[in-house]
């Protein structure tokens, strides 16, 4: 022990129980030990001390001053200081678990106070420039002063302030200090964590959490002055208000979250990340609270922010010891990521992997769920062998779930499996009815399946309490043409459109499904209807074609047409066809935009512009049809259908459109003298269906 002889001053043995009455240290545990033995000494220095480093080994060499505990002589306790004792470096006993105690009458003060397994009494004030740690529940300290350090350390040491505490004190879970308050004693509690004053050379990592004081490193660090608090700790830079301010909402935070008050648990946690908290686990927290208070109103914005924490907190690939951690993170990030981009192909690759890594760590019990979940959403994205699998795994755990049950039968269903799909239509409208689309998808497996009746039965009760669905109204007419009921078929299509009028699209579906099953002449009159409503939709106009085309009456205008639609798909042709059609429906009031439209864009069409002619015939103005029939010659002047119509306008021969007719008899020699028009051109009658099959065009 090195020391500055010039101010040590003499020492000398005594006798514990003289000190005792002499020094007032009645309430010390040397008094409490006096009957067991009464010779017990102490090692008495009178004055103040000034000391390099103080070891309180009690097997010291002969040149320390604890040299007389060796001598054949009664134990030796302690050492008594009779004065102030500074000590520069550290007052410890590094060689051995305990020391010998140890009593200041004065004032302490040191660099650092390490001691275990002894009893330290300071009748002054304690002033310590670094760290006063003390450990063991064999020994304890009794500071009657004021007591100031840059961290206060208790492992499971009892400490007894009975003066001002100005030290903050270390986190480690086995602080027993306590604070003279007026008649009672105050209980000081940790409220500094380990890692964020202390250096790594005084924390040991666990591996079931952060990294914690270990009190033996600390031990050997003061012993070889090797620095135990970080540098930032000791220059002022660590906010210590923050500290205490953390320790504050952490407690409050714990109590919120726990009566499941997340709204103000995030509000809390966003303040403790301001002020420091670890953002790891601060940021997990905080996400928990955004997604359980938002997942079901669905914020865009707050879903973001958890999204963003999760991300930052678990990375792209996150490793083992996160998902080992953190199952419930991973759940839910794969949640949020779905629910803010579903269409996201990448957002869906990485919640899949979220919840396959999850489902590792969690309980068997909760993988059912898990895999409940990716079923769902494989499903909805339309991966229907992939999701059969996880449904499946969710019902072995869960043979009662209705609603994985509905879920696994619309899958099979949609993969053509309908009698693997039957019995769990049939257990999910019995465990959930509240899903009443069952009886749909029941009514189509069984329909498949070859029970028309049951099918029925089921189909009827779907439109009972959806009578708008116009794809169960077509299973039942399926029903009912399989069954070789056209009458029935028909009424019920024109029954549930006469309901329906605002449902545009059932006329078109209809009308496909008989013309499908052979029934043009009954198609028609669909698809017409459907056309009217929307005559942009070029499928459906080819649709109508066809079936008019395939009704078995010549309409050469009308194949024309539908050769040119099905060549150019783009739609170029769409209103030639749409008024070919109309034509061929008798309708020509309706064909006459189209075929002037299409023959802006298209001069050269030989047919369009006959079939123009025709309309123009009817509607009473022959010399445009004679111009147009002209121009249809000049282009086309072998063309069996401009000849056709030529012939019904009066025209038996080709002739020279360049010189003057010779006059004839009959309604040829009136149309080549372009004579006047009938009635005034703003008096003219619109084409009728009747005129224009007079003219001889078919209407059905």
């Amino acid at each position: 022990m090195a020391y500055r002889p010039a101010r040590f001053p003499g020492s000398r043995r005594v006798l514990a129980a003289d000190a005792v009455g002499r020094y007032d240290l009645r309430r010390t545990m040397m008094a409490r030990l006096l009957a067991s033995n009464p010779a017990l000494s102490l090692l008495l220095l009178v004055g103040d001390v000034d000391m390099d480093e103080l070891d309180l080994d009690p097997s010291n060499g002969a040149e320390a001053v604890s040299a007389a505990f060796t001598r054949p002589e009664p134990d030796v306790h302690g050492l008594i200081i009779a004065g102030n004792l500074v000590v520069s470096q550290a007052v410890q006993h590094p060689r051995s678990a305990t020391g010998m105690s140890l009593y200041v009458l004065g004032d302490l003060k040191a660099r650092n106070i390490a001691i275990s397994g002894l009893e330290l009494v300071v009748r002054g004030d304690l002033r310590v420039s670094e760290v006063f740690g003390g450990a063991g529940p064999s020994g304890g300290a009794r500071l009657d002063g004021d007591v100031s350090a840059k961290l206060l350390i208790s492992e499971a040491f009892p400490m007894l302030v009975g003066g001002a505490l100005k030290a903050p004190v270390l986190e480690n879970g086995r602080t027993r200090i306590g604070v003279v308050e007026g008649q009672g004693v105050r209980e000081a509690r940790g409220e500094v964590p380990p890692s964020l004053v202390l250096t790594g050379q005084v924390l040991e990592t666990t591996p079931d959490g952060p990294e914690r004081f270990a009190w033996q490193r600390f031990r050997q660090a003061v012993a070889s002055r090797v620095p135990t608090l970080t540098p930032d700790y000791l220059t002022g830079r660590t906010n210590l208000d923050s500290m205490r301010e953390l320790r504050r909402l952490a407690s409050e935070i714990d109590v919120v979250l726990a009566e499941g008050r997340y709204a103000r648990g995030a509000e809390l946690l966003r303040k403790a990340r301001a002020l420091g908290a670890p953002r790891e686990e601060t940021g997990l927290k905080l996400a928990d609270a955004i997604y359980r208070v938002h997942h079901g109103t669905g914020s865009r914005e707050a879903l973001a922010e958890a999204l963003e924490l999760l991300d930052e907190a678990l990375g792209p690939e996150p490793d083992p010891a996160a998902v080992m951690a953190h199952p419930q993170a991973l759940l839910q990030r794969a949640a949020i990521l779905l629910q803010l981009r579903e269409h996201d192909d990448d957002a869906f690759d990485q919640a899949l992997r979220d919840c396959s890594l999850a489902a590792v760590t969690m309980p068997t019990h909760e993988r059912a769920g898990i895999a409940g979940l990716m079923g769902q959403w494989l499903f909805t994205r339309h991966r229907y062998d992939e999701c059969v699998p996880y449904l499946r795994q969710a019902l072995a755990t869960d043979p009662d779930d209705g609603a994985q049950h509905g879920r696994l039968a619309r899958a099979l269903w949609m993969l053509d499996r309908e009698a693997e799909a039957l019995p769990h239509a049939t257990r999910s409208l019995e465990l959930n009815p509240a899903d009443d689309r069952m009886w749909y998808v029941r009514g189509k497996c069984q329909q498949v399946l070859g029970d028309p009746e049951d099918a029925r039965l089921d189909l009827a009760t779907y439109l009972e309490l959806h009578p708008d669905d116009d794809l169960a109204v077509e299973a039942l007419i399926v029903i009912d043409l399989d069954a070789d009921d056209i009458d029935k078929a028909v009424d019920t299509a024109l029954g549930f459109i006469e309901a329906n009028p605002g449902i545009d699209g059932a006329p078109a579906r209809f009308g496909r499904l008989l013309h499908l099953r052979g029934h043009s002449d009954l198609a028609v009159p669909l698809l017409r209807r459907a056309m009217q409503v929307n005559p942009d939709d070029s499928t459906l106009v080819r649709d109508l074609a066809v079936a008019l085309s395939e009704s078995g009456q010549d309409h050469t205008g009308l194949d024309t047409a539908l050769r040119r639609a099905e060549i150019d798909m783009a739609g170029d042709h769409l209103a030639y066809l749409r008024a070919e059609v109309n034509l061929a429906l008798a309708d020509p009031n309706a064909a006459g935009p189209d075929l002037e439209e299409y023959l802006g864009r298209h001069p050269d069409s030989a047919r369009a512009l006959a079939s123009l002619a025709g309309i123009r015939l009817l509607q009473l103005r022959p010399a445009e049809a004679r111009e147009l029939l002209e121009a249809a010659r000049r282009i086309a002047p072998d063309d069996e259908y401009v000849e056709s119509v030529a012939e019904k306008a009066g025209f038996s021969k080709k002739i020279d459109l360049t010189s003057r007719p010779v006059a004839t008899s009959g309604p040829t020699q009136a149309m080549r003298q372009d004579p006047k028009p009938l009635v005034r051109e703003d008096e003219r009658a619109p084409a009728t269906q009747f005129s224009f099959g007079d003219a001889g065009y078919r209407r059905r």
